[in-house]
């Protein structure tokens, strides 16, 4: 779900023309997602939670995840 709604992503925001650069944003969203959905495994939510996690990743992009991760790192991380 998260390399699907990517790529769309990129196309329909038409932010990348390499399409290298948006296959391998495709490929980090699918493997943020993976990474999510051992997490919500690991806290015992429904499996249906990863789509809907995946989807959200997918739409948000690996950017801007990323941004909210190092602000949250700043923030609790000291």
């Amino acid at each position: 779900m998260a390399v699907l709604i990517s790529i769309l992503r990129v196309i329909y925001d038409g932010e990348e023309t390499d399409r290298t650069r948006m296959f391998l944003e495709a490929l980090i969203c699918g493997s943020l997602s993976l990474t999510a959905a051992s997490i919500i495994q690991w806290l015992g939510l429904p499996d249906d939670v990863a789509i809907a996690i995946g989807g959200s990743v997918g739409f948000v992009g690996v950017q801007k995840i990323r941004e909210y991760a190092f602000r949250w790192m700043d923030k609790w991380v000291k």
